[in-house]
């Protein structure tokens, strides 16, 4: 019986990869991801070559599990999304609730992630933290629980619209682009484009906003 191994990979920065992930990922012969294009150039770059990909999409990921069950049988296989941790904002987590379920071992290969990587150089509090994913106008922010969102460019500013106008007393530090060329963590400077990472933190008894 073979592994899941469940590989974090670059958000940006290619030296920021894992020996341990490059090794898992070089071994591996059967890779589940999102853009096959994609894990195939990561593949390449690292000097790899010969493997199988299954692409993994929230809409197939139930359909995509029951093949990747058949290769497990035979063999270990990775798990990749296109950039970062697997499963955190990302699909993956029928994936490893089915393998586990059916008895095989799941091996996370730690690395990368803008959940991390902005909640770490935002100036917030970390004590307490929680992930919302992509916003959604349903969603809540909890006071003095520090919050990380992550958005499209072309949603932010409304983004931070809502919860400016919710929140009176919120902190906002805003993250793009991060370990990238063009990286940035600051306050709101309305320049939004890349991938967008928003971390806030509620404090009811502040009157006005902070940026950091």
């Amino acid at each position: 019986m073979g592994t899941l191994y469940v590989v974090a990979t670059p958000i940006g920065n290619l030296e920021d990869i894992t020996e341990r992930a490059v090794k898992t990922l070089l071994t591996t012969k059967v890779i589940a991801c999102e853009d096959t294009r994609r894990t195939g150039q990561l593949i390449k770059i690292l000097g790899g070559s010969d493997k199988k990909y299954l692409s993994v999409r929230d809409w197939n990921e139930a359909k995509t599990v029951s093949l990747l069950l058949s290769y497990l049988v035979h063999g270990d296989v990775a798990l990749v999304s296109d950039a970062g941790t697997p499963l955190i904002s990302d699909p993956g987590y029928k994936i490893v609730s089915v393998v586990r379920a059916a008895g095989f071992k799941v091996v996370p290969i730690p690395g990368p992630s803008a959940l991390t990587a902005a909640l770490c150089a935002a100036g917030l509090p970390t004590d307490k933290f929680t992930f919302l994913g992509f916003w959604n106008d349903k969603y809540e922010i909890l006071p003095h629980v520090t919050t990380v969102i992550y958005e499209s460019p072309a949603r932010t500013d409304r983004t931070l619209k809502t919860l400016r106008e919710r929140y009176s007393g919120i902190q906002i530090t805003l993250a793009r682009e991060l370990t990238k060329i063009y990286e940035y963590i600051g306050p709101d400077d309305g320049v939004y484009r890349g991938e967008i990472t928003i971390v806030v933190n509620y404090d009811p008894s502040l009157t006005k906003e902070r940026e950091f």
